[in-house]
């Protein structure tokens, strides 16, 4: 005897448009008598991996027909064409459909250049979630060893490898480095800004009244 658990996740935008999936967990009772009680991680991987796909498509298609519409004239940017596009998250890999949008030929007359949205949001092919999570993981153990964590406890496909863990620990760090340098330099500039604004200058009424001040 088994038991059907049918989970249903909803999701409406703005524009009234309504998103459904439903992922189907099945129980055996004879696995109760092997202390089996309640979901196994197996099971919570099959549940997120179904509603994380639901969700990363129904965002991606509500952000891509935001950015078709031309932010000069508000019409409908041509379409040039559709692929897909395969976007690594925490909860599995998620294919969504990948439009480009050519420029407003009434804006940009002239101009046939074309962009894909979707770059704007996942440079990386990955969620900014799962690249700081490897990042932290490969920081703090061998990289092995971070990629059977995460094959572990998350429904992540094999190709998240210990060699995608070191990539992913090592560009992270380069953009921390890289975030470190202009935050210095920002800091600096201020500082000389600051400098600047407290110089005397020749005539400068207030350095002068002082000064007299000083020597009366």
């Amino acid at each position: 005897m088994a038991v059907e658990w049918t989970i249903t996740i909803e999701g409406r935008n703005e524009f009234g448009d309504v998103c459904r999936k439903a992922v189907r967990i099945d129980k055996s009772w004879e696995r109760l008598f092997d202390g089996d009680l309640g979901l196994s991680i197996e099971d919570s991987k099959t549940i997120m991996a179904a509603l994380q796909s639901a969700v990363v498509n129904h965002e991606a298609e509500t952000y891509s027909l935001f950015r078709r519409v031309c932010p000069d004239c508000h019409r409908f940017r041509p379409v040039k064409d559709y692929t897909t596009r395969r976007i690594r998250t925490v909860f599995g890999i998620v294919e969504v459909r990948n439009p480009r949008w050519m420029l407003c030929r009434d804006c940009y007359p002239g101009m046939v250049d074309a962009f894909a949205p979707l770059r704007e949001i996942c440079l990386d092919r990955a969620t900014s979630e799962l690249m700081e999570l490897t990042a932290r993981l490969g920081s703090m153990m061998p990289y092995r060893q971070a990629a059977r964590v995460l094959a572990e406890f998350l429904p992540v496909e094999p190709t998240e490898t210990h060699a995608t863990v070191r990539k992913r620990t090592i560009r992270i760090g380069e953009r921390l480095d890289d975030q470190v340098a202009e935050e210095e330099l920002h800091a600096r500039a201020q500082t000389d800004e600051r400098r600047q604004l407290e110089m005397q200058l020749p005539g400068d009424r207030r350095g002068n009244s002082e000064y007299c001040t000083q020597h009366r």
